[in-house]
């Protein structure tokens, strides 16, 4: 009564190999979500400025954003930065996207977008660790 049982302790528990690939694909897909509220946010906060500087920022800031993230950033990008650099480089944009819901008085959505940033660094990295391995 008292034994554990080992057969389904071993069946319970995750290796790292099995988990990687969904976590690397979780990973993707926050990313891109996060890329579209980035735009989002950054046409958000723009769109909220004085005139005329609302339809200098709310399309301004997210088109040097998508021509920066394209030219830089992307997966297939020639001029691609390396990856500890894109992973900098991505949370600091993700962080400004944040800072400009919170300056667009909506704090719910900007503490979300942080916390999700810096969840999808993490997971970024752990993912990148794991295939080194």
């Amino acid at each position: 009564m008292g034994r554990r049982n080992v057969a389904g302790a071993k069946a319970a528990r995750i290796d790292r190999e099995t988990i990687t690939p969904v976590v690397d694909i979780a990973t993707m897909v926050l990313g891109f979500v996060l890329e579209v509220a980035m735009l989002a946010a950054f046409l958000y906060w723009g769109f909220q400025q004085a005139a005329p500087w609302d339809m200098v920022l709310g399309l301004g800031i997210p088109v040097a954003v998508v021509v920066l993230w394209g030219a830089f950033l992307a997966p297939r990008s020639a001029r691609r930065l390396p990856d500890a650099t894109v992973g900098g480089v991505s949370l600091a944009l993700f962080l400004a996207a944040a800072a400009a819901l919170a300056g667009a008085e909506l704090a719910g959505l900007a503490i979300a977008m942080a916390l999700l940033s810096l969840a999808h660094l993490a997971a970024t990295r752990w993912v990148r660790g794991s295939s080194q391995n």
